[in-house]
């Protein structure tokens, strides 16, 4: 068996596990990593329950350690979990079939409990019995957690044993970062706790509309998982590019005016307004920050940019002779300025993904720098390209 797993802390806090209880965390942590096949349940059998698909059980119980240690040798809470197995072996439960864990959250210590996960000989099964009997005084056998350890021992040397050996502890310092360990690597860094809420929220719900029916709370785990891809699906989860950079200070704004860079030479070219140009520069700088981030992230493969700028190239040129044709009466400026907007106000997926709404107007404004594009009829000539 492996060694207490202890992860290391994403934060100073453990937190309020995204406003839901440890059990709906659990649940749906265990959705996401169960094998197809398998059902997950909560409050059933213990906290929460899997049931794998060749009959073996997982009986989890859940222990929050904020307020007190929960698994300190003489902790009530810890015999009372062990004696609460124990009897149901007595019931029926096979031990060779079952596995018992204790999941406790934050991270938490507990010498005899440790020892008792990492018991795997007969040796060292027996010591742990040992070291479990020496909790009960024959002096004062009621007190403290003398009465569950004296349950637990009651089921005889055999079933104990068994449950040791089957006995698992997982101590974590947050219990969300097991459900984004599961969507981390399909998700972009800034959805991930959306996600994350989303998805144990879904768990929950699914849960309690099974115990309002008052059915038992069992939900099948390939299931789960499709049902919650079409939630996410629909709720566009999974299909936006969103954007980590902020608009721009006002005085960086301003300091690219004033350094007149070509695409912002090409809107005064058709005289465009300086609310515009304001707009047009911020679009620009978030733009480029955006590529350079979302490739260096692997969140978009960088060769979907040149084909993104492409379809732009494509789409400026339809727009410039469509309004050449329908304009051809207004002046070259009038006319630079309506094929900017309408080019800067196209709605156009990148990856099949939607993107922020600066971002078509500031790839277009990157490739009228490049003087791929431009807005005034004769933009090639008054912008050359050795110009």
């Amino acid at each position: 068996m492996s060694a207490v797993e202890l992860k290391p802390p994403k934060s100073a806090a453990p937190g309020p596990y995204l406003g839901f209880s440890l059990q709906s965390v659990r649940l749906c942590h265990h959705l996401f990593k169960a094998s197809d096949g398998d059902v997950v349940g909560i409050e059933a059998e213990d906290d929460v329950t899997v049931y794998r698909a060749n009959g073996d059980l997982v009986l989890e119980q859940c222990k929050s350690a904020l307020a007190s240690n929960p698994i300190s040798d003489r902790a009530e809470a810890l015999w009372n979990t062990f004696a609460n197995w124990a009897d149901r072996c007595k019931e029926g439960l096979n031990p060779d079939k079952a596995f018992f864990d204790l999941y406790v959250t934050p991270v938490k210590a507990g010498p005899l409990v440790e020892a008792l996960h990492a018991a795997i000989t007969d040796e060292s099964i027996a010591d742990g019995l040992k070291r479990i009997n020496a909790l009960v005084d024959p002096k004062k056998p009621g007190v403290g957690c003398a009465p569950h350890v004296t349950r637990f021992l009651s089921q005889g040397d055999f079933v104990c044993a068994k449950i040791i050996r089957r006995f698992r502890l997982i101590v974590e310092p947050e219990p969300t970062e097991a459900v984004r360990e599961q969507l981390r690597p399909t998700l972009p860094a800034e959805t991930l706790d959306a996600f994350c809420q989303a998805a144990i929220g879904f768990a929950k719900e699914e849960a309690d509309a099974l115990l309002r029916k008052q059915l038992h709370a069992k939900l099948d785990a390939r299931a789960f998982r499709k049902r919650f891809g079409a939630f996410a699906r629909k709720h566009d989860l999974l299909g936006l590019l969103i954007s980590s950079t902020p608009p721009p200070p006002t005085d960086q704004v301003e300091a690219v005016v004033v350094q007149k860079p070509i695409f912002v030479q090409q809107l005064q070219a058709v005289d465009c307004t300086e609310e515009l140009l304001i707009t047009a520069v911020s679009d620009y700088l978030r733009t480029v920050s955006d590529k350079i981030d979302w490739a260096d992230e692997g969140r978009i493969v960088a060769e979907s940019l040149d084909e993104f700028d492409e379809q732009l190239v494509r789409e400026h040129k339809l727009a410039r002779d469509e309004i050449e044709d329908t304009m051809a009466a207004s002046t070259d400026a009038q006319r630079g300025r309506a094929l900017y907007r309408r080019c800067s106000g196209k709605t156009l997926p990148l990856e099949g993904r939607a993107l922020p709404s600066h971002f078509v107007s500031g790839a277009f404004n990157g490739l009228s720098e490049a003087r791929r594009v431009g807005w005034h009829p004769n933009f090639k000539t008054l912008f050359p390209e050795d110009g």
